[in-house]
């Protein structure tokens, strides 16, 4: 097997030299661990057989995870990809989950698997038309809900501003010509901060542990094709990249990151109605200083999952409770997945049944009466919206992929059950 450093850190990280000196935000310095040239490989399977695995048809039982077993044209191991759900449209009775882009050691990818969650295959939807880039951003905004933009990202070469287009039904790429002033290239890893036609984009990488210096909040309305940089009030937060950014509502969340050597563990908001920057102080158990981690919102809660720390990946999943303003470490009951960083992850809807009966109690099920209508309709909506399906669908956080610090990528796919 090849030897390389670990595939992480903005358009440079080959160049990386090692992890960097951790410290929280309250500046308490932690030792610094040196990163081995490290090999790529796929996940172990004794890891991945440490999880039950969830087929068509069966029920998740909630606080467990599960492995999903697909057929067809799967993607190889990689990070730094992101992971969008499209709901169903024409005859289709399930979305599909899209895949895009990514890197592994030796380069930059730029196609798009699908998971088609009617068959539970696999599909390569298209191998041309994306530029090459991993730590990308994907969205869906309101006014076009069957496509996938991608701003962002890096590739070998450097890092990107640029903005493409996904029409899945053509399976082609285009490129839209967008005014006012863009962001300047960055990598910036989440699928969960977009709120109706606008993309929010806030801090990222600019070259190796070092994140780009401007503090503005980007916005981008894929409606009218423009960018724009609002004025906020309050304290943004300090410049950081590896966060993730995720929208509830009209609020925008902000957790962890990393600046050269310091990770952060603060979580900031902001809400688009008045715009003004707020840093939290929430309770409860709230997860340690990380980057590279994955996040999404489901209702009243957030959902944090893995990350880097300076003594290696998280395999932990945290709830944060949006009105109390609380953490909670959330318990599985069976052995974690595998630690990871970098990965991607999205909500996907899993067919239930409507029931109150008690061995069913531990499912998260949601609008059971409502009959199937349009694709609009019967989707789970990314982006802060509210997750809804016309039939009782359990909801499960869906993750894709990743590392871990050691230097093994991953090509799994792991599910959990969520509220």
């Amino acid at each position: 097997m090849s030897k390389t450093r670990p595939h992480w850190g903005g358009a440079t990280a080959r160049d990386w030299p090692k992890l960097p000196q951790t410290q929280k935000t309250s500046s308490k310095k932690h030792s610094v661990i040196g990163l081995r040239k490290l090999c790529y490989c796929c996940l172990p399977n004794d890891i991945m057989k440490q999880l039950p695995v969830l087929e068509p048809g069966d029920k998740p039982r909630k606080e467990t995870w599960y492995t999903l077993t697909l057929v067809g044209d799967s993607p190889c191991a990689r990070v730094g990809h992101s992971c969008s759900y499209l709901p169903p449209v024409g005859d289709a009775e399930r979305g599909k989950v899209f895949i895009v882009g990514g890197a592994d050691p030796n380069r930059s990818f730029s196609d798009v698997h699908t998971i088609d969650l009617g068959t539970h295959q696999w599909d390569l939807a298209t191998s041309e038309g994306l530029l090459p880039r991993y730590e990308h951003t994907s969205f869906t905004p309101s006014c076009t809900p069957h496509s996938i933009w991608v701003f962002g990202g890096a590739d070998q070469s450097g890092n990107r501003n640029c903005l493409q287009v996904l029409n899945p039904d053509t399976r082609t790429w285009t490129t839209p010509e967008v005014t006012g002033p863009p962001p300047s290239p960055r990598t910036f890893h989440t699928s969960s901060a977009a709120i109706g036609d606008q993309l929010y984009v806030f801090g990222g990488g600019e070259r190796g542990a070092q994140p780009v210096q401007d503090v503005q909040l980007h916005v981008f309305d894929a409606n009218t094709l423009t960018w724009s940089q609002p004025k906020t009030q309050g304290k943004p937060p300090s410049p950081r990249h590896g966060h993730v950014m995720v929208a509830a509502g009209t609020k925008l969340f902000i957790h962890g990151g990393l600046a050269g050597d310091s990770f952060y563990d603060d979580l900031h908001c902001i809400d688009i109605s008045d715009m003004k920057w707020q840093k939290l102080r929430p309770t409860g158990a709230a997860p340690t200083g990380c980057a590279a981690h994955s996040a999404v919102a489901v209702g009243k809660h957030l959902y944090v999952f893995g990350g880097m720390t300076p003594t290696g990946a998280l395999n932990t999943m945290y709830q944060y409770h949006i009105e109390r303003q609380h953490w909670t470490l959330l318990k599985f009951d069976n052995s974690p997945p595998a630690g990871r960083l970098d990965h991607s992850m999205c909500i996907i809807p899993w067919p239930g049944t409507c029931t109150s009966e008690k061995e069913d109690s531990n499912s998260a099920t949601v609008n059971c009466d409502a009959e199937k209508g349009d694709s609009t309709e019967k989707g789970v909506t990314q982006g802060g919206d509210s997750h809804e399906e016309s039939q009782a669908d359990t909801l499960l956080c869906f993750v894709f992929g990743g590392m871990n610090t050691e230097g093994e990528i991953y090509d799994d796919c792991i599910v959990t059950a969520v509220d």
